[in-house]
This record gives C-alpha cells, sequence and structure tokens, in this order.
C-alpha cells in the first residue's frame, strides 16, 4: 500500500500593525481548500495546516516544520505584503529541505504570478479560487503526471511562464464542502491576537458565505472574479450550526466583499437567524455595501444579534469617487451610519487619503465628511498601490513606483510619497488632524462611551482609547469637557509608556 501524500499548507501572510494591533486569523481559505482534498483523497492525504506568524516564527522554526513533518506537496499563500516571507521560505523549501512540490496561492499569486514564478523555487501558481484546483494538482501528483492539463494556473517554461486554460468561477457554492474546522485549532491561532472586528482574545469564526463583487473600484483584487455568487442562507445557517453545536461558537465575523448585494438573500438569513434562538453576535469587518443598507435592513441585522459593522467611504469627494470607480451614494450611506449607530451597533468607518490626483482639499472633504457623520470610530488609512491593480497601473503613469515595497506597517499606516497633490508632510499633517478631530469631540466621546460597550468588552474599550489617545497625540489639556476629562484620566496616565516608541501611529 502506498505511503499516504503528505500535503502542508502554510498560510505567509502576517498582518501585525507593531505594538498597537496584533492582528492574526486563522486562514479560512486554506481550510477550504484542505477540506476539498480530503474529501477527494481521503487516507491517501495527510494534510496540515499552519500559519507564519513573524513575531515569533523564524525561517529556522520553518525549517524545524519542514524537516518534522516532511511535506511532499507545500502549498503558500499570501497577500502582496507577505510576498519576501513567501519568497523566502519557498528557497528554504526547494533548495535546503527538498520538498517536491512547491506552490503559490492566494492573492498574490493571483495578481502576480510572474513575481511567483521568477523564482525558480515555485512549480506553479495557482490563479483565482483554489478547491478544485487544489483537487487536480494532487491527482497529478499522485499520478506523476504533467500539470498541462489543469486550468487556472501559471507553470515555468523556457520562454518564461506559461498560462493553463483559464478555470471557470464555481457558479454553485454550496457544492464546496463545508470547512472542516477538526483539521485546525482555529480558536488556538488566534489567542493572544486581535481579531478582524477588533477584539482581543474572543473564541469566534469567520463565515465567508459569498464571492465576487460587481463594483469595480480600482484598488481592489480580483481574485473571486466580478460576479456575484453566494452560499444560500441554509448552507451558511448549517456551517453556523456546526460551529455553535460542536465547538461552542456565539460570535462570527462575515467577512465576506459584499454580503448585502442580494438584499433578499441577505434578509432571509437574518430571519433564519433570529428563528434559530441561538443568541448569536455577528460582526461586518469589512463585507456590507453601506449605500445598500437601509432601515428595515438595520432593524433585522439589530434583532439577529449584528453589533458591529465597518463602513468602508474611502473617500468623500465626488470626484475621487467617480476616479476609483466606487460610486457610493455619500449620503445614503451616512444616512446608514446614523440608522446603525442610533440602533446601538458600533460603527467604524474606513477612509483612505493620498489616491492619485487627490488634492488637500478634497482630503480635508473626507475628514470633514467623517467628522460631520455618526460614526463611533474611524481609520484613516494612506493609499496602497497594490501591484495587479487598475490603481497601481494609474499610479505607475503618473510616479515611479516600480521599487514600491509593499509592508503593512509601512504602507497602511505610515505615510509615504505618491502621485498625490500635496507632500508627503501634508499627508502626516492631514492623518493627525483627522485622528485629532474626529475621536476628541464631545459628540464622539459621548457615542464612544455609550456604545462601544454593546460589543466591546472593557480591555477592547481600553485599547481603542489609548491607540487613539496616543496616535493624536492627545494631552489632557486637550480635553474641555470636565465628564470626558475625568473618563479619560486613566488612560493619560499609562499612554506616555506607550507612545515613547518612535514612529508610533495609526
Amino acid at each position: 500500500m502506498m505511503k499516504p501524500v503528505r500535503i502542508l499548507l502554510l498560510d505567509v501572510n502576517r498582518i501585525s500593525l507593531d505594538t498597537t494591533i496584533d492582528m492574526l486569523e486563522y486562514p479560512l481559505g486554506l481550510i477550504f481548500v484542505a477540506t476539498s482534498i480530503k474529501k477527494a483523497f481521503g487516507d491517501k492525504t495527510v494534510i496540515r495546516i499552519e500559519s507564519y506568524d513573524d513575531k515569533k516564527d523564524t525561517l529556522m522554526s520553518v525549517k524545524s516544520l519542514f524537516e518534522e513533518f516532511k511535506p511532499d506537496i507545500l502549498g503558500l499563500r499570501s497577500l502582496t505584503m507577505g510576498q519576501k516571507p513567501l519568497h523566502e521560505i519557498a528557497t528554504l523549501a526547494k533548495d535546503t529541505c527538498n520538498i517536491p512540490f512547491v506552490i503559490a496561492g492566494g492573492p498574490h499569486a493571483t495578481d502576480s504570478p510572474e513575481n511567483v514564478l521568477n523564482n525558480p523555487s515555485f512549480d506553479c501558481a495557482v490563479i483565482g479560487e483554489g478547491e478544485e484546483t487544489a483537487v487536480d494538482l494532487v491527482a497529478k501528483f499522485l499520478a506523476d503526471e504533467s500539470l498541462d492539463s489543469v486550468a487556472g494556473i501559471a507553470v515555468p517554461s523556457s520562454q518564461g511562464i506559461r498560462y493553463t486554460a483559464p478555470r471557470p468561477l464555481i457558479e454553485d457554492l454550496d457544492r464546496i464542502p463545508k470547512p472542516d474546522y477538526r483539521l485546525i485549532d482555529f480558536q488556538g491561532i488566534n489567542r493572544g491576537h486581535v481579531d478582524f472586528s477588533f477584539r482581543l482574545n474572543v473564541p469566534h469564526s469567520n463565515l465567508f458565505s459569498s464571492r465576487g463583487c460587481p463594483y469595480k473600484c480600482i484598488y481592489c483584487h480580483h481574485v473571486f472574479g466580478k460576479r456575484f455568487r453566494a452560499h444560500s442562507p441554509e448552507r451558511l445557517m448549517e456551517e453556523i450550526g456546526t460551529l455553535h453545536d460542536e465547538h461552542g461558537i456565539t460570535n462570527f465575523q462575515i467577512i465576506d466583499d459584499i454580503f448585502n448585494l442580494d438584499r433578499k438573500r441577505a434578509m432571509r438569513f437574518f430571519e433564519m437567524v433570529v428563528r434559530s434562538n441561538m443568541n448569536l453576535v455577528f460582526s461586518f469587518p469589512n463585507g456590507l455595501r453601506g449605500d445598500r443598507v437601509d432601515e428595515e435592513m438595520v432593524d433585522a441585522m439589530w434583532e439577529a444579534g449584528v453589533r458591529y459593522i465597518a463602513y468602508a467611504v474611502e473617500t468623500a469627494s465626488p470626484r475621487v469617487q467617480k476616479l476609483i470607480q466606487k460610486h457610493l451614494d455619500l449620503d445614503r450611506i451616512k444616512e446608514a451610519i446614523s440608522l446603525s449607530t442610533a440602533k446601538g451597533i458600533l460603527t467604524r468607518g474606513f477612509f483612505m487619503i493620498g489616491f492619485p490626483t487627490e488634492t488637500e482639499e478634497e482630503a480635508l472633504m473626507t475628514i470633514e465628511y467623517a467628522k460631520s457623520s455618526d460614526l463611533v470610530l474611524s481609520m484613516f488609512f494612506t493609499v496602497v498601490y497594490f501591484p495587479g491593480t487598475p490603481l497601481y497601473r494609474l499610479a505607475q503613469k503618473m510616479s515611479r513606483i516600480s521599487d514600491f515595497n509593499l509592508g503593512l506597517e509601512e504602507d497602511y499606516v505610515r505615510t509615504r510619497e505618491g502621485p498625490y497633490a500635496f507632500t508627503r508632510q501634508t499627508l502626516e499633517e492631514l492623518k493627525l488632524k483627522a485622528i485629532r478631530e474626529f475621536f476628541f469631540s464631545d459628540k464622539r466621546l459621548h457615542a464612544s462611551f455609550d456604545i462601544m460597550p454593546n460589543f466591546f468588552n472593557q480591555r477592547d474599550i481600553d485599547a481603542s482609547m489609548l491607540v487613539n489617545i496616543i496616535s493624536g497625540k492627545i494631552t489632557e489639556n486637550d480635553i474641555k469637557n470636565p465628564l470626558f476629562a475625568r473618563k479619560l484620566h486613566r488612560y493619560f496616565l499609562i499612554a506616555n509608556r506607550f507612545s515613547e516608541k518612535e514612529g508610533f501611529f495609526v
């Protein structure tokens, strides 16, 4: 009897915002892939899933993992910002540990297969959805056959790179096997880290219930295509029921790109949650289109247990909205924010400053929009130009960004030169202005103390307050209202300890 093929799936992307946000989630996409492989091949495979954590892992620890597990197949998943360790680990796998078959997958492999396959350590790059492609690749490995007939990959060739036939999108998502969480210690991976909704040490599960977004925002990757496809509410409730009954999970993050594109499906799901009587808590760290949310939907979400929504506004400039092709109805999303906050849902706004051609006046429009809204929290990011996106190509025409080295700490949070119509120093001043003026008005502080306890525990509230005080360089003298001065006093007592680190900024 043949020995089973040993498959190691490693998530090499790490999300960490140095000292402020220590964020690490379990790799749900790899669990989907592993479940599909296991269903197809059963005992012919032994599968292990790991995450590369740059806070504690090194190439030596990865080498130890390779030597202990001895994989025949190594699958590496990464975002573009994780490309440096992606290449380092692949080279270690092939040159030092002699792993026979090394595959790259995920957003970076999809958007930049040339970058991946410039490294001879990779045998192929998977483009787009991975479940069916992974099954085909394992079958070819087991049969020792050529990869030529496997759709949806790029492979090295004597001419450089060769692309096989495109793989059709999976139209019926319900036919994908439910993720088998027994394949991974999915709660253990998150322990000690912040989740996508900025909570520390909260047992939870992530739900990825739809794929594809028909909007054409130029800063986005297109891993799942531009056509919306979704699991049925019934399938979603099945998955929730399993996680609730077998793992005791009551907190769920819905991490779709656009959960509410199909309104009827969304409302049916919220209705089914209420009828289940499971007393669940839901958050949307990024997955709702804000100008498609109305009062009826807010009421339904609240009844179903939704307690946190991140609304991605990005820019309040109509011209820049058109430039980035988001085409958001700014008045409607502001109304959705007001309805959500009034209901008691913790709302956070996502904004970006530094789009190509953006002027200082347009950046100030975004800051004023945030301030005038009923958002409880906000994040003001620096625009990141991801290779493979239309935004990157637009920026290339205007500025030399070919050496753009993506790293989250530098590029989402800290400023850099870019093709915007003001200086980098002005960008830094705008971000500081946004933080100071958004978070520390009486209106915002009242909302924060009133609504954050609906979702955050006291530790999470403390962390949020400290981050904003330190990042905004706020002093006690800046707080004029005696009530809020008393409430914030204890944060100022310890803020200096954290702000001593040079470059602390979010």
